[in-house]
């Protein structure tokens, strides 16, 4: 089963509006695993959505500060896998951009994501976290 335009573009918007709860809780299978590649403090599989909120958007909100932004460089659909290129906008509580580059790969089952692999400058999230947690 193939990706539909308007599932693509649903997607694109959460993304570009950084509306992840929103985008999991209309499209994420129950039993979805979000792995996020690399050696980051971030990195790993996550089970179910409310640890990923709670580990990685929720650690990752306390440190940054303003509205974030997603700005999509690419798609790529092929059957039912979507491929997500995007630069995130925003700065940290240190004033310090926190300008993140992301791919990720989203495989869906009966148009809902069944898994999200994540690849991201780990360097970059390490860096963040630690020059502004517990500051």
């Amino acid at each position: 089963m193939s990706i539909s335009n308007s599932l693509r573009e649903d997607i694109v918007g959460y993304l570009q509006r950084c509306e992840f709860r929103a985008l999991c809780d209309n499209y994420c299978h129950d039993n979805f695993l979000w792995t996020i590649k690399g050696s980051s403090l971030l990195s790993g599989t996550y089970h179910n959505k409310e640890t990923f909120f709670t580990d990685v958007i929720g650690r990752l909100s306390n440190v940054l500060k303003g509205e974030w932004k997603m700005n999509i460089l690419d798609t790529y659909v092929d059957n039912n896998t979507m491929i997500i290129e995007m630069v995130g906008n925003i700065k940290a509580k240190n004033d310090k951009n926190y300008n993140n580059e992301y791919c990720w790969i989203f495989k869906f089952d009966n148009n809902k994501i069944v898994s999200i692999t994540a690849y991201y400058d780990s360097l970059l999230v390490n860096t963040t976290l630690n020059e502004n947690e517990n500051h």
